[in-house]
């Protein structure tokens, strides 16, 4: 029996989204080796054709999925900005927000991608420009805050943004294995303690 039309041509507002969407929750929840388009169409409401109409296979929606949580932490990240936080304080937001409902939604996709990406060579061609990407923006996070001072100039900007990455991709994988997460209060304390000694000089 065919499906309705409005499942097979759905209109192209926001059925990309809703696809993504769906993908996080079923790669966090089955795995990507274990989830199924058909599913994946399914809880996004929508067809297989749908899924085809948009996406080459399931590695590129897995690959989609990566690129769009980053480019949703990039937005979040610039209306900090926007609000009056300073670029080293975006930063520091970073390596600090990890227990918000939507990271913990995220954080499976994440430690799902980083596995495929070792047996698929298509999936970890985008995830790795996915990740160059979010990582060209932290660097030039740093080079901000380097200019309003707030980061010490002899500090490396790649490198700072390499280990604020490090750092976040590393609790996604963690979160993702459900192992418990450090105090808040105490890790937010010690990152604004590496902050602040980031923002000054090597000791004469």
């Amino acid at each position: 029996m065919a499906e309705p039309d409005s499942l097979t041509s759905p209109s192209s507002t926001g059925v990309r989204e809703r696809l993504i969407e769906a993908a996080v929750q079923e790669f966090g929840e089955q795995g990507y080796d274990r989830a199924r388009v058909q599913d994946i169409a399914r809880r996004a409401g929508l067809s297989t054709g749908a899924i085809y109409g948009n996406f080459r296979n399931k590695a590129e929606l897995l690959s989609e999925a990566v690129d769009y949580g980053l480019a949703a932490a990039g937005r979040k990240l610039g209306q900090a900005l926007h609000r009056g936080a300073g670029p080293v304080d975006v930063l520091q937001l970073i390596v600090t927000y990890h227990s918000d409902a939507h990271q913990r939604s995220w954080a499976p996709l994440v430690s799902e991608a980083l596995a495929a990406a070792r047996r698929d060579a298509e999936v970890a061609r985008k995830v790795h420009a996915a990740l160059h990407r979010a990582e060209n923006s932290l660097t030039e996070l740093a080079e901000l805050a380097q200019q309003d001072g707030s980061l010490a100039a002899d500090v490396d900007p790649a490198v700072f943004a390499r280990f604020v990455l490090s750092v976040s991709l590393g609790m996604n994988v963690l979160t993702a294995l459900d192992v418990k997460d450090p105090d808040h209060g105490a890790w937010t304390a010690s990152m604004n303690r590496l902050f602040a000694g980031l923002a000054s000089g090597p000791a004469d």
